[in-house]
């Protein structure tokens, strides 16, 4: 499956350049390539949404963990006043 699949990439390939020939194919793949480029963002622009992201990640992981760590406190206490009715009700039954 994968030799056809090559076989038809470079088919339209091959027919792609050969009518190109006739296009002056530089300029045509020059063009597109600027088209490309402009489509892009700039580095600038990049490395300020990857700084971006990097705040929100931190952010989330904050709350994630301030979030888990009152949870377990619930459950902490929780425990310990199931601890201190089974010690009443053992007391109470002697």
């Amino acid at each position: 499956m994968g030799l056809l699949i090559g076989v038809g990439v470079g088919a339209v390939t091959s027919l792609t350049i050969l009518f190109l020939r006739g296009v002056k194919p530089r300029r045509f793949l020059r063009e597109r390539f600027q088209q490309l480029r402009g489509a892009l963002p700039e580095p600038a622009q990049m490395q300020q949404r990857a700084q971006q992201a990097a705040v929100r990640v931190s952010q989330v992981a904050g709350n994630a963990k301030d979030t888990t760590q009152q949870a377990m406190k619930r459950v902490k206490d929780a425990g310990s006043d199931l601890g201190e009715k089974v010690k009443q009700l053992t007391s109470v039954g002697t």
